[in-house]
């Protein structure tokens, strides 16, 4: 009854239509052309990165899944195959067993693609969670970490009020750290810092092309500096909720990423100087005490105590639990999750 197979390009067309009619009215991916091939056409086989279900009967697509290589963004990556998933769905008005079954063989499907070394899914659905913990595979949250600006009085973005937790103060050796926002990585070579040593494998030329060109989304860069010496970029992207904004770590790069200094005083002054309410950034792979090391709080999702948004299109004012699952085909790996991974920091309104 169905054609399970990896998408091509021809057909694109059945894939926008399918996004239109069963996820999303005038979704992102389905209004922009330059959105969907930035994301999803591969730039070695130039067919679109779906796994699809098509209907022998109907000559419709009755589910799908997306993913997005990481070497999508450097195909000097391709060797090391590492692999998100994206947009997963079935239709609703099909049976419960059809559904069922469509799932698993697209799972199946997705988790054979080109022998990866690491394969990763995040913003898992309640039924997405339920499959992947059926096949025994690890699932987590996210943590988020935040710095509120001390200058804020009135939050309109977060909930939130300062208490003594956020009296943080820099080490003695500030004058050896610098954070130089603005910077531009655009004359980086793979020589101009080292990479961590984790999964997703990255690369300079994957900041680039993911964040510096990104066809909507406008990314600004940070140089964490010690002694001189670049340890750090970290991706910013600035966020608006009417006149109050905040700033997202949505990437971290560089093996000195996880062994910096407390941050917290250079932190408050660029959070004043962007007049921003506060800065996050949600990760997985990295302990707890690099970012309390660096000035951050981890933010406590089973209270409302304070509210950390991480939806903007549209916004919403509460907190999350951002599920994942990943992996990997060497134990010994290590694997790293932030906000720009996979398909999470991508527009869902384009106006």
């Amino acid at each position: 009854m169905y054609d399970i197979r990896y998408a091509k390009k021809e057909d694109l067309p059945l894939i926008i239509e399918f996004l239109d009619t069963h996820w999303k009215k005038n979704h992102s991916l389905v209004v922009s052309k330059k959105l969907m091939d930035f994301q999803h056409l591969n730039p070695i086989t130039g067919d679109y990165n779906f796994i699809i279900a098509k209907n022998r009967q109907t000559k419709k697509i009755d589910a799908l899944l997306g993913f997005i290589p990481v070497y999508q963004y450097d195909i000097k990556l391709y060797k090391d195959k590492d692999i998100w998933g994206a947009i997963v769905k079935v239709r609703k008005d099909i049976s419960k067993d059809i559904a069922a079954d469509l799932a698993v063989y697209l799972w199946e499907l997705y988790f054979n693609i080109e022998n990866a070394n690491s394969y990763g899914s995040i913003g898992l659905s309640n039924d997405a969670i339920k499959v992947y913990k059926a096949l025994r595979n690890f699932v987590n949250t996210v943590n988020q970490y935040y710095i509120l600006n001390n200058s804020v009085e009135n939050f309109k973005i977060a909930k939130a009020s300062h208490n003594e937790k956020l009296n943080k103060k820099d080490n003695a050796s500030i004058e050896k750290l610098t954070i130089k926002d603005n910077f531009d990585i655009e004359p980086l070579t793979e020589e101009s810092i080292q990479a961590g040593e984790y999964r997703p494998k990255k690369s300079i030329e994957y900041l680039k092309n993911r964040y510096l060109y990104h066809p909507i989304y406008r990314y600004n860069f940070w140089g964490v500096f010690v002694e001189d010496k670049l340890k750090a970029i970290w991706v910013i992207r600035i966020v608006k909720v009417e006149t109050a904004k905040a700033l997202r770590i949505v990437d971290m790069y560089g093996a000195g990423a996880e062994v910096l200094p407390c941050l917290y005083n250079q932190i408050q002054k660029l959070l004043s100087k962007y007049e921003a309410e506060y800065i996050d950034c949600l990760n997985y792979g990295f302990a707890e005490e690099v970012f309390e090391t660096m000035g951050f709080t981890k933010l406590d999702t089973s209270t409302n105590e304070v509210i950390i948004p991480d939806y903007f299109e549209p916004f919403e004012q509460q907190n999350i639990s951002l599920y994942f699952t990943y992996k990997l085909k060497d134990k010994n790996d290590r694997y790293v999750i932030f906000k720009g991974d996979a398909d999470q920091d991508r527009p869902n309104i384009i106006e």
